[in-house]
């Protein structure tokens, strides 16, 4: 009996040693593979290439913006010997290089024969007893030059730039006109035309 177990330990050692190889023959060609695997899905491989070009536009339309400050004359004194000046701001936003007009209108309270190229207009007090009117005028360029009207040939041109641009108003009521005391006020609708 001890010579039968000689001759098997020797063979089962030698057993266990072709079985690890094995397994360590199975484990790499298991892990060569699942390497072999993944490569192939992360690393395509690619035969050629086109290519294309893809045109990218669009076009800038032209937007404004207009808001008008109110006009505030000093009192005025019927007896004064000089005009009653003032100012207003109109200020406008347009797209860069667009091309506007700015106009105004005749006003709340036009008088006879007054036109959108010639506008006479007027301050309008409505207290009780006789309603009276105090004429005013509005210019585009200084107080008493170029009337601002209603039409192109009178509105103010301008080229803009993309930012807000400032624009005076000036405003006279003439002097020497023969109205109560009281408050008088009108109101002008200014127009950006683009």
């Amino acid at each position: 009996m001890g010579k039968l177990l000689k001759i098997i330990l020797p063979k089962t050692a030698f057993v266990n040693r072709k079985e690890q190889k094995m397994k360590t023959k199975l484990k790499l060609a298991i892990v060569s593979a699942m390497l072999l695997g993944t490569a192939g899905i992360t690393v395509p491989a690619y035969a050629a290439t086109d290519t294309a070009t893809m045109a990218v536009s669009t076009a800038v339309s032209m937007s404004c913006t207009i808001a008008a400050g109110a006009m505030t004359f000093a009192s005025y004194d019927p007896t004064a010997t000089a005009d009653n000046d003032a100012t207003a701001t109109i200020t406008s936003t347009c797209t860069a290089g667009g091309a506007a007009i700015i106009t105004m209108g005749q006003g709340g309270r036009t008088q006879s024969g007054s036109t959108d190229a010639i506008p006479l207009r007027a301050m309008y007090n409505g207290s009780e007893g006789a309603p009276e009117d105090l004429l005013y005028h509005l210019y585009s360029d200084s107080a008493g030059g170029t009337v601002w009207g209603n039409t192109d040939a009178t509105g103010k041109a301008i080229t803009a730039d993309g930012t807000a641009q400032d624009f005076t108003a000036y405003g006279r009521i003439p002097k020497n006109q023969t109205v109560s005391s009281g408050s008088f006020s009108d109101s002008v609708l200014v127009t950006l035309t683009y």
